[in-house]
């Protein structure tokens, strides 16, 4: 289990293309860590952006 540090750190680490929804999870992350919005919207967004860059596979 990660959470929203670690979800931050893949995202600078491993997806390299700065797209919509890359910068999208990675202002979620900011904003959780900043206590302006819950995890779970980081958490969508981060799926979001992993399925796009392929690092994450749907069910």
């Amino acid at each position: 289990m990660f959470d929203v540090n670690d979800a931050a750190a893949i995202l600078l680490r491993d997806l390299h293309h700065e797209t919509d929804k890359r910068r999208i999870a990675m202002d979620a992350c900011l904003q959780v860590l900043r206590g302006k919005t819950h995890p779970p919207t980081a958490r969508r967004a981060f799926v979001a952006a992993a399925l796009e860059a392929r690092v994450l596979r749907s069910d």
